[in-house]
């Protein structure tokens, strides 16, 4: 006779954040044959994240042994194989099926370390000068990344009248038409956010380089010209 195995209690669905020892399921053999014959032993699959331990004769935990980590191996099929010490050794075995669950342990990741952007001077408002992008692992709200600007070397009140982020995706928006004469250069903190609780987010500068555009013509300062155009000198 082949020992048999049943399954008397199963979680198939682990948080990846759970710790080893989590009872996951209580499994229990029988084998019909007496003495050697129906003496039974239990294995699993080795490189797995799991071990079993007999609790009372024939009777056994399948329990967490290491690290889970979703994003890595979302699934697991253990097969367990029980084995008689008959002469020849009869053996069956059955395989579950682990679902690793997520959590939110993954921030957001900005695809470059920092940015850099040019724009023309006398750009048209409301035109897009620039896109940051960042992914999250993490699944559903997890994994959901939004955008914001925390922080810039502008005034705090003139920020919103120069500058603004879209909030899905990234992209940058200039509010008003640059001036590289009053204007050459400045800096902004982006952020991305995920919706996990709590929520995990990164940082990220931009920086934006106003370009200089044939925009002045010149001016004499001296001498003055008078209303008709003709110049008007001092007399010493």
């Amino acid at each position: 006779n082949n020992p048999e195995i049943t399954i008397t209690s199963l979680s198939n669905e682990i948080l990846e954040d759970t710790l080893p020892g989590m009872v996951v399921a209580l499994f229990k053999t029988r084998d019909k044959d007496s003495g050697d014959n129906g003496e039974v032993v239990c294995n699993i699959g080795r490189d797995i994240p799991f071990k079993i331990y007999s609790s009372s004769k024939n009777y056994y935990k399948l329990v967490t042994d290491g690290a889970l980590d979703r994003e890595q191996t979302p699934e697991y099929n253990v097969t367990i194989t029980a084995t008689d010490r008959g002469k020849p050794p009869l053996s069956s075995s059955t395989t579950i099926t682990l679902h690793i669950t997520d959590v939110n342990d993954n921030a957001p990741v900005f695809h470059q370390a920092s940015y850099v952007v040019h724009v023309a001077e006398n750009n048209p408002p409301g035109a897009s000068i620039a896109q940051v992008s960042a992914s999250d692992p993490d699944l559903g709200p997890n994994g959901r990344v939004s955008y914001s600007i925390i922080a810039s070397d502008l005034e705090p009140r003139a920020l919103a009248s120069y500058v603004s982020v879209s909030a899905q995706s990234g992209v940058v928006f200039a509010q008003r038409a640059f001036d590289h004469e009053q204007l050459r250069a400045f800096e902004l903190t982006l952020q991305a956010r995920d919706q996990g609780s709590p929520a995990l987010c990164a940082n990220v500068s931009l920086r934006v380089l106003v370009g200089d555009r044939n925009d002045n013509a010149p001016r004499v300062l001296y001498p003055a010209l008078g209303p008709d155009g003709s110049a008007l000198f001092d007399t010493v």
